[in-house]
């Protein structure tokens, strides 16, 4: 029994040596000349190396560098430098993430360069990716409608609706709509035209008839206030043409009368005193 119980203890150790040996060093640990030493935490970098007396001595990176995981490097690696903007700040174990301003788009994962977005409102923006190995993927963009040829992007609800169509609803197309807006309808405007101008004329012709009108009466009225009253008094109009004797005459007028009366009476007197001498023979 005492053999049997030392033969199984052997056993163990040996297994033991075996599986350790066999293993190599811990997962923190890289073999430096047949001893296991510890790797540096992120953040540090390794200053000296382990031995049987001492453990691995590491340093802190210095401000701009970092270590993100555990290693056993001379140095830190150097933060990265963002083009425009910076989302997080590089520390000793976390490089810099960037970011583009509004307007801009990363051209890669890591953000290194930015490009112009040049999609405009009613569009998508649509991303293509492509591996360039080391964990590096770029980023190609193109823009796509956000909605249908039939249909507009609703900016203040954020979807999209169909198109009103006139022609179905018998109407005039104002305006066609595009990706932000609808279509404007309205009635026909040859139509609408053409009836606007017969109204037109219509209103001119009315107002000159009625001016002409006016005219021709204010005429004839003005013709019968200015006409003399002829007709008041017949029979003295009579009597007047009548007795045109009785009107009194100027004394230019007395005098001429009165002379033609005497040269009148001269002759009658003269033609008969010629008859009397004719008489006489």
């Amino acid at each position: 029994m005492i053999h049997l119980s030392l033969s199984l203890a052997v056993t163990c150790l040996l297994s033991i040596w075996i599986i350790e040996h066999a293993a190599g060093c811990g997962d923190r640990q890289t073999d430096i000349n047949g001893q296991c030493c510890d790797l540096c935490p992120p953040g540090t970098h390794i200053k000296e190396f382990c031995s049987e007396r001492r453990k691995t001595v590491c340093l802190t990176c210095a401000e701009g560098y970092y270590l993100n995981h555990y290693n056993f490097f001379d140095r830190c690696e150097k933060c990265r430098s963002c083009p425009q903007e910076y989302a997080e700040n590089c520390t000793v174990i976390a490089d810099a993430k960037c970011s583009c301003r509004s307007g801009f788009l990363c051209s890669n994962n890591a953000c290194s360069s930015c490009e112009e977005n040049k999609c405009v409102m009613g569009e998508k923006l649509k991303r293509t990716e492509n591996s360039l190995g080391k964990g590096l993927i770029e980023y190609a963009y193109h823009c796509e409608p956000s909605c249908p040829d039939t249909a507009y992007f609703d900016v203040k609800e954020n979807v999209c609706r169909p198109r009103i169509q006139c022609s179905i609803l018998g109407l005039a197309e104002r305006f066609p709509g595009n990706k932000t807006h609808n279509a404007l309808c309205g009635r026909d405007e040859s139509h609408g035209h053409a009836g606007g101008f017969i109204h037109v004329f219509l209103g001119i012709g009315f107002v000159l008839i009625s001016f002409t009108l006016l005219v021709s009466l204010s005429y004839t009225c003005i013709k019968r206030l200015m006409k003399p009253k002829l007709n008041d008094h017949p029979i003295d109009k009579l009597a007047v043409s009548a007795n045109t004797s009785d009107f009194h005459l100027s004394k230019e007028e007395s005098g001429f009368q009165l002379i033609i009366q005497d040269e009148t009476k001269n002759s009658d007197s003269l033609g008969k005193l010629h008859l009397e001498e004719v008489d006489a023979f």
